[in-house]
């Protein structure tokens, strides 16, 4: 036996925590990056069309009828009421040639849009230094101007938002059931190696050693080959993360999910091993004192 060290050659935890660890490890990184690009990617989309709001006019009755001039007094209408409503900052009208460029990806360049029946639309800038009740604008523009449509892009984010704030509380369920099974796990293996070692840790106890002793040597032990068994799955889990980023943004679908991570979140990532490891350093601890209190 080795100064300050305990006999762990026939110790089965010698390979059973690194495989426990890599596999927690493993799992807890990828749920760790998936939900915070999917959070991050979902307050871009709030920055980037939260603070708007659209307007829409019809053009064409229900029956396929041009409104004609009615509707450029209804625009006008619109723009006074947005214009004098707390919490707008600005109100425009989106021009033929606008509309015509954002149409022109699905329609291509051979149709114009006075030829097609599409509603005259209003960009809403909003104030955000200022509280804007959408409740009270809508109802302002339903007395003056029943036809008008007010699209609350806030609204419509709304639903994703929620989802979003869901899949962290289970993300975070999920890190806590991982942690669990940790402990639970750890606490088995180290009494079966306390059973199996127990007349030399008793031979250790007659030769002076104390419980602290022996608890540091369990703990050192567990915490490293927890430590390199994390280690080990966190580098399994980035090609992974690279090859769906490659996906992603080979099918340009990155405009909806960033899978682009940043410094905060690799430190996020790069702290699963060691969290790790102090858990199980931690069990390590309890579970030998209680258990040398116990029976020896």
């Amino acid at each position: 036996m080795k100064k300050d060290s305990i006999f762990f050659t026939d110790d089965a935890t010698r390979l059973f925590l690194p495989w426990m660890s890599m596999l927690m490890s493993f799992i807890a990184v990828l749920i760790l990056a998936a939900g915070m690009t999917s959070y991050a990617s979902i307050t871009r989309w709030q920055r980037i069309v939260g603070g708007t709001l659209t307007v829409q006019i019809p053009t064409y009755t229900q029956a396929g009828e041009a409104r004609g001039a009615l509707v450029e007094r209804e625009v006008e209408t619109v723009l006074t009421i947005l214009r004098s409503s707390v919490g707008i900052k600005g109100a425009t009208v989106v021009s033929d040639a606008q509309m015509n460029e954002l149409m022109m990806p699905w329609m291509g360049g051979k149709i114009s849009v006075p030829e097609l029946p599409l509603p005259k639309l209003i960009d809403v800038e909003v104030d955000p230094d200022e509280t804007l009740d959408i409740a009270q604008l809508k109802t302002d523009l339903a007395g003056q101007v029943p036809v008008a449509i007010l699209d609350s892009h806030r609204m419509q984010l709304e639903p994703l938002l929620k989802l979003a704030g869901g899949g962290i509380k289970l993300i975070a369920f999920v890190l806590i059931l991982l942690a669990l099974t940790a402990s639970f796990t750890v606490i088995y293996a180290t009494q079966t190696s306390l059973r199996a070692h127990e007349h030399i840790i008793a031979l250790t106890h007659m030769m002076g050693a104390n419980d602290l002793f022996v608890t540091r040597q369990y703990a050192i032990r567990h915490f490293w080959l927890t430590f390199l068994g994390g280690g080990f799955g966190l580098l399994l889990a980035l090609p992974i993360m690279a090859g769906i980023s490659f996906f992603i943004r080979g099918a340009t679908l990155d405009f909806i999910w960033d899978p682009t991570l940043f410094g905060w979140q690799w430190s996020v990532l790069l702290g699963v091993p060691v969290s790790l490891a102090v858990l199980v350093f931690l069990t390590t601890v309890k579970t030998v004192l209680d258990y040398l209190k116990r029976f020896l």
